[in-house]
């Protein structure tokens, strides 16, 4: 049965769009409408209405059902006050799950899935961290380390080719951020073979191979702390810093002829790991979505 589905988001200029365009893909099959609730004033009635990280009070009369998309650390109580509007909550991993369980009776874990960044990646021995526009990406931690090279899309603009070039063109990739729902920087660079730095945070440890990534250890895990911005707010009820310890990072990095000889032998299991994850939780979600209707 093909069903109208209005998707909405609040255009932030980063992973929620993203998961916008992802989803939107993912249901071809279906009649979908993107709408960006930061500036449409119009809707159209729809079968299913699915709303991602945010939630627009004024639209949820539009569809028949509601389901929201849960990055849980950007809910604040305005949306969980909301909660019973929706038939179920739809979270990426086991540990959001458990958060919101006790707000909603039907909390669904479905995993989430990335955009397949392969394209011809290429050796250089080089190591990547993106900054990108996110408050949570723990950038100071590279700050000043000379092999590591940085990107910033708030100073210089990246187009997606540029982001695709450059994901396929370096071989280490340090993701080292306090907190991330998914983490679509990770899976991209893994999608092109290459190897993953991350912090041991809770959706990561879920679902990487340990065998495949190298992990950065947690040091700290607190909900306030006045040198991190992202953490620096009262707005959000879930959020969390999983701070890592800045010797490890250092110590995995002065190996980095090790890390490169790894990445060479693992590339192919790095890529088949993306690929498996993305297929497995995209048919979680679709088997939610039929469930719902």
């Amino acid at each position: 049965m093909k069903l109208k589905i209005n998707l909405y988001y609040w255009n932030n200029g980063v992973g929620v769009v993203n998961d916008d365009i992802l989803i939107k893909t993912l249901l071809s099959d279906h009649d979908v409408v993107s709408c960006d609730i930061s500036k449409t004033n119009e809707y159209r009635k729809s079968d299913i209405g699915i709303y991602i990280q945010n939630v627009d009070n004024n639209t949820l009369q539009y569809n028949k059902k509601n389901i929201f998309i849960a990055n849980e650390e950007w809910i604040t109580s305005y949306e969980l006050n909301l909660f019973n509007n929706f038939e179920c909550i739809i979270t990426k991993s086991t540990y959001a799950k458990e958060l919101l369980d006790s707000y909603h009776k039907n909390v669904i874990n479905t995993g989430f899935f990335s955009l397949d960044r392969h394209f011809f990646p290429k050796n250089t021995n080089e190591i990547l961290h993106f900054k990108g526009k996110s408050i949570q990406k723990n950038t100071e931690l590279v700050n000043g380390l000379n092999h590591v090279k940085i990107l910033d899309s708030n100073t210089n603009y990246l187009s997606d080719n540029d982001v695709t070039y450059n994901l396929n063109n370096h071989d280490i990739h340090i993701c080292c951020s306090l907190y991330e729902a998914w983490g679509h920087y990770l899976w991209e660079a893994m999608s092109c073979g290459k190897l993953v730095i991350c912090s041991e945070i809770p959706v990561f440890k879920e679902y990487l191979d340990p065998n495949l990534v190298k992990f950065i250890s947690i040091k700290e895990v607190c909900s306030h702390n006045i040198n991190y911005k992202f953490l620096n707010t009262n707005d959000y009820k879930f959020r969390k810093g999983y701070i890592v310890d800045e010797i490890k990072v250092k110590e995995l990095l002065s190996n980095k002829n090790e890390l490169l000889e790894f990445q060479k032998k693992n590339c192919d299991n790095i890529r088949q790991h993306f690929l498996d994850v993305n297929k497995t939780n995209k048919n979680k979600f679709l088997n939610t979505i039929k469930y719902i209707t």
